[in-house]
C-alpha cells in the first residue's frame, strides 16, 4: 500500500506551555525489561531572536547504578516558530559511555536550506549547507509534530508522510496507523490509545525500517503513552511516568 498524502494535522497544539512530562526509560537485558534511565520531556514559549518560539527540550539518563554498564547523558533541544511551527534551531547532545556527539541545526526559511555543524569523538568537525524544504524537523520537533495529526482520520494501514532531518541528511519518511490499543504502564495506569509504526532511516542511532511503534492517547492530548525501538545497541522501551500541566484532561486513561 502507498504513501497516501492527508491534511489531518489540526491547527491547534495539543500541548501548552508549561507541558512537563517524565517517562521512564527501560532497556532489555537478557529478555528481562529493567528500568535503566529516565527521559524528561518539556514544552515551553520563549522569545527568540526576536520572534515568540516554542522551547522543546528531552534530557534523558541512567541511572548512577546502571553507569558501569553504559551511561547516557543526552540533551535534544529545538526552537520553533509559535505560530507556524517552522524549524529555527535545534541541537543534539549525546554522551554515551566513551561516544560523544554534538548536532547543531541552524534553519533559514527564506531560502529553505539548514546549515549543519556536527562534532562526533575524534573525528574532523563536520560543516554543511543543505536542503530542506517546508516541514522539516528534527527528531524531537517531529515527536511534537506528530501529536498534531488526527489520528480519527486515518485507516489502518494507512501511511502518513513527514519529512525528518537525520543526522546530516534530510529524509521523506513515513508512519503507519495501526488503530486502537490500550495500554497499560507499570504504574497500574491504562490508557485507551491510537498506535502507529514509525519508518526511520539508519543513523547514529537507529536502525533502518518500522521498528518504532508509538501508542498516542486517544484524547485531545495526544500523548505518547509507550514507545517501543530497536536501537543499533539493542532494544528500548519509554512508558509514561508523571504527565504534568496538560493542554486537556487525560480523558482516555481508564484506571
Amino acid at each position: 500500500m502507498g504513501i497516501i498524502r492527508v491534511s489531518a494535522q489540526k491547527p491547534e497544539y495539543p500541548f501548552k506551555s508549561g507541558e512537563n512530562v517524565l517517562y521512564g526509560a527501560y532497556y532489555n537485558w537478557h529478555f528481562i525489561w529493567v528500568q535503566s534511565g529516565e527521559v524528561e520531556f518539556r514544552a515551553d514559549t520563549v522569545n527568540y531572536k526576536q520572534q515568540k518560539a516554542w522551547h522543546l527540550k528531552a534530557v534523558g539518563k541512567t541511572f548512577k547504578a546502571y553507569d558501569l554498564l553504559y551511561s547516557v547523558r543526552d540533551t535534544f533541544e529545538a526552537y520553533n516558530n509559535y505560530d507556524t511551527f517552522n524549524s529555527i534551531y535545534s541541537s543534539r547532545v549525546m554522551n554515551h559511555s566513551r561516544q560523544n556527539s554534538v548536532h547543531k541545526y541552524l534553519f533559514d526559511p527564506a531560502s529553505g536550506k539548514v546549515d549543519i555543524q556536527v562534532r562526533q569523538d575524534k573525528k574532523p568537525p563536520y560543516h554543511s549547507t543543505i536542503k530542506a524544504g517546508a516541514n522539516t524537523y528534527d527528531l524531537l520537533a517531529t515527536a511534537y509534530n506528530f501529536r498534531k495529526f488526527d489520528f480519527d482520520k486515518l485507516f489502518v494501514g494507512q501511511k502518513v508522510p513527514y519529512r525528518m532531518l537525520i543526522d546530516k541528511q534530510v529524509a521523506d519518511l513515513y508512519f503507519r496507523y495501526l488503530g486502537k490499543e490500550n495500554v497499560k504502564t507499570r504504574n497500574g495506569k491504562e490508557f485507551r490509545c491510537h498506535k502507529v509504526s514509525v519508518y526511520l532511516l539508519q543513523g547514529d542511532f537507529f536502525p533502518e525500517g518500522e521498528y518504532m511503534k508509538i501508542w498516542f492517547t486517544d484524547d485531545k492530548n495526544h500523548l505518547p503513552v509507550q514507545v517501543d525501538t530497536e536501537i543499533l545497541m539493542g532494544s528500548v522501551k519509554a512508558l509514561l511516568l508523571e504527565p504534568r500541566s496538560m493542554k486537556y484532561p487525560l480523558t482516555s486513561q481508564i484506571k
